[in-house]
């Protein structure tokens, strides 16, 4: 996809001015949410909203507060996880983490602000959608979120994993959220859970964050094994995880409808 035609070329841009307009105050809780926001990123899970409303010709309102808020439950479950507590990050994208910038504690609660600014952010979907159609779709996003930090508070119990518990851990930390993306601008547009294109597109999602984990795994695979850490790509196999990766990723008929298929391709070699 040409960036410059993208439905995220102008994200940045108009997310910023968002959260301009809704965290004008000058108190170190808003700072602190909004230097979470706006640290930059890849922006898969809005571009994934941008691209599955398309496909259901969703009202440009309610796909942009669905990216929105999807974005920001992104930032909260980084400022968390970057935490002492958690995985104890000085650093994300070349930058301080929240807690290195403002202080454990105000992290903390900009954690906690930014999950509620999110639910008050997919609210605001409801103006244009019908009722049953909205609380669907929100109830989705609401386990969603659940799913992940279920999958967070897994993690940290594991000390000697094996592969059906990542695999359970990398389908709730990173796979839930990237369901969400493609998932609620469908419900929001009045698909039910038994339309074809749903089925598809819940499979490529599923789909995809298997294959976004390898890769992941791939790029600190060398780290991974100095350190002797254990992840799917160790105990599957290199080999066997990526062919299955890219099965999973194409084996469906929505595969091509969005642009990150192609950009993770690239990245399983």
């Amino acid at each position: 996809m040409d960036p410059k035609t993208s439905p995220i070329a102008d994200f940045e841009q108009n997310f910023e001015s968002y959260l301009n307009r809704r965290l004008s105050g000058s108190s170190p809780l808003h700072s602190a949410m909004k230097y979470s926001l706006l640290n930059g990123g890849k922006r898969i899970r809005p571009l994934f909203v941008f691209e599955s409303a398309g496909l259901v010709s969703l009202s440009t309102s309610a796909t942009e507060a669905c990216a929105y808020a999807l974005e920001i439950v992104h930032g909260f479950s980084l400022v968390h996880d970057d935490l002492p507590s958690m995985d104890n990050d000085d650093f994300r994208r070349g930058k301080p983490t929240t807690h290195r910038k403002f202080g454990e504690a105000q992290a903390l609660l900009a954690g906690d602000a930014l999950l509620n600014f999110a639910n008050q952010t997919f609210f605001e979907c409801a103006h244009t959608i019908e009722p049953t159609f909205f609380q669907r779709a929100f109830q989705y996003f609401a386990q969603s979120i659940a799913g992940m930090i279920l999958g967070q508070s897994e993690e940290l119990f594991l000390t000697d994993p094996n592969l059906e518990q990542l695999l359970r851990i990398q389908s709730l930390k990173t796979g839930e959220l990237f369901k969400a993306s493609i998932l609620c601008p469908l419900l929001l547009a009045g698909l039910s859970k038994n339309d074809h294109l749903f089925i598809e597109c819940e499979k490529f999602a599923s789909g995809f964050g298997f294959a976004f984990q390898i890769a992941d795994d791939l790029e600190d695979s060398e780290q991974d094994r100095i350190q002797g850490v254990k992840n799917i790509l160790s105990l599957m196999g290199q080999e066997s995880a990526i062919e299955l990766a890219k099965q999973k990723l194409l084996d469906t008929s929505v595969a091509r409808q969005f642009s990150a298929t192609e950009l993770l391709l690239s990245k399983l070699k």
